[in-house]
C-alpha cells in the first residue's frame, strides 16, 4: 500500500477547524505565519484529546467485557467474583441473584408466620387495634406469591 500525500478528510476537518480557532483569538498586527503556527499546536491538541478519549473509549469497552465475561461465567457456575466497574457502579461483591434470594426467603417466612397465626389463633394488636384473622388470611398468599416471583426472578438470573 502506498501512501499518498493528501491529507485524510479527518485529518483536513481538524486543520480547517484549528485554523479558525486561531483566526478566531488573533491579535492585531500578528502574523499569518504566527496564525499559521498556532493552528498546528491547535490541531496537534485536537488530535492528542481525540487520541486519549479513544483510549479511553477502548478500555471501557474491554472492562466492560470483562464484567459481561465474569457475569457469564458466574451464571454458568463457574463462581466468578464480580468486581467493582465504575460504568455501573456495581460493588465488589454485590450479587443481584443473593438479593432477590434474601427477599424472597423474608417473604417466604412472612407468610409462614401469617399462617401460623391464622392455625394458632395468635391475636395481633397494632396501636390499640386488634388486627382481624382475615387480613393475614389476605396476606398468606399475597406473600407466598411475591416469594415465589423472587425465587423465580433469581433463577432466571443464574
Amino acid at each position: 500500500m502506498s501512501k499518498s500525500n493528501r491529507p485524510e478528510p479527518a485529518a483536513t476537518a481538524v486543520q480547517d477547524e484549528a485554523m479558525a480557532v486561531a483566526r478566531g483569538i488573533q491579535k492585531p498586527g500578528q502574523t499569518k505565519e504566527q496564525t499559521r503556527l498556532i493552528a498546528q499546536g491547535i490541531a496537534k491538541g485536537i488530535e492528542q484529546y481525540k487520541r486519549q478519549q479513544s483510549a479511553k473509549a477502548r478500555e471501557r469497552d474491554k472492562a466492560r467485557k470483562r464484567l459481561d465475561k465474569q457475569r457469564h461465567q458466574a451464571a454458568a457456575g463457574h463462581g466468578a467474583p464480580l468486581h467493582e466497574d465504575a460504568e455501573d457502579g456495581l460493588a465488589s461483591g454485590s450479587d443481584p441473584v443473593m438479593a432477590l434470594r434474601v427477599a424472597a426467603w423474608l417473604f417466604t417466612l412472612m407468610a409462614l408466620l401469617h399462617g401460623l397465626r391464622l392455625l394458632a389463633g395468635w391475636p395481633v394488636v397494632i396501636a390499640g387495634w386488634n388486627v382481624p384473622a382475615w387480613l393475614s388470611g389476605l396476606a398468606v398468599p399475597l406473600l407466598a406469591t411475591l416469594a415465589f416471583w423472587l425465587f423465580r426472578g433469581a433463577r432466571r438470573l443464574c
